[in-house]
């Protein structure tokens, strides 16, 4: 008989107190065996509200950044077992609605799923996102699609589902402590070959949390692109370390 998967849930926080029980009541948990959350070294008490909670939880004693912290959140969910790991952020900019249709693609054999905010029917702009985002966001994921060739729609959003083949297979751990990680992770998936789908997410930005500032959004359009120029000459011979095998650890 072929065991179930483990499926455990990764919230990524950093000043989250506001929207993390509401996120928390929210999710499905019928569907998987634990909830980690891991707080970058946040100024509120989101810490103490996880732990309030029954979340498992650790807190960083300096701030990783975006990267920084996955990878951390992604190590310990591996480390206790995860066949599956679902990255869903806790500020709820990401519906819970996407989580069921997204292991649905990892039994179907995907290795990696991503949301897609743009699905029919659904504007994200109606839902809370900046308008001055949409033009520069839709440009770079076409650059993004030209490059890495993958069969996705939204390249450049933040609810995610991996699967432990996925993270074994890459270099993930060599990847940027910021916004970059997410870019990086897709190239190495393009150049290893992964297969990655995608599922329809729905989107709500509210209050402080909707999004990247601009300075942000141009640091990271800038990083997207030479990930992009780094992951072609990959693909002609030149080594880059996120481009390595992993080490075992």
């Amino acid at each position: 008989m072929e065991q179930k998967p483990k499926i455990i849930v990764v919230l990524i926080a950093y000043n989250c107190a506001k929207s993390l029980e509401n996120l928390y009541r929210s999710l499905p948990k019928e569907l998987f065996d634990k909830i980690i959350l891991v707080d970058d070294a946040s100024k509120d008490n989101t810490f103490e509200l996880a732990q309030e909670l029954g979340i498992e939880s650790y807190k960083n004693p300096t701030n990783l950044g975006y990267g920084g912290n996955l990878k951390r959140a992604l190590s310990i969910a591996l480390g206790e077992g995860a066949d599956i790991i679902i990255d869903i952020h806790p500020d709820g900019e990401y519906k819970p609605s996407a989580i069921l249709p997204a292991i649905r693609e990892i039994e179907n054999g995907s290795e990696f799923v991503l949301g897609n905010r743009f699905f029919k029917g659904h504007k994200p702009t109606e839902n809370g996102m900046y308008a001055w985002k949409l033009l520069p966001l839709v440009m770079l994921g076409w650059i993004s699609k030209v490059v890495l060739k993958l069969p996705i729609d939204d390249y450049h959003q933040g609810f995610r589902v991996y699967t432990r083949k996925l993270l074994e297979r890459v270099n993930f751990r060599a990847n940027s402590k910021d916004y970059a990680f997410s870019i990086e992770l897709l190239a190495q998936a393009a150049f290893h070959k992964i297969k990655v789908s995608q599922v329809p997410v729905e989107v709500s930005y509210t209050g402080d949390k909707r999004g990247a500032s601009l300075k942000n959004s141009i640091l990271y359009s800038l990083r997207t692109l030479k990930i992009l120029l780094f992951y072609i000459g990959a693909k002609f011979g030149f080594s880059h370390v996120i481009f390595h095998e992993p080490t075992a650890k």
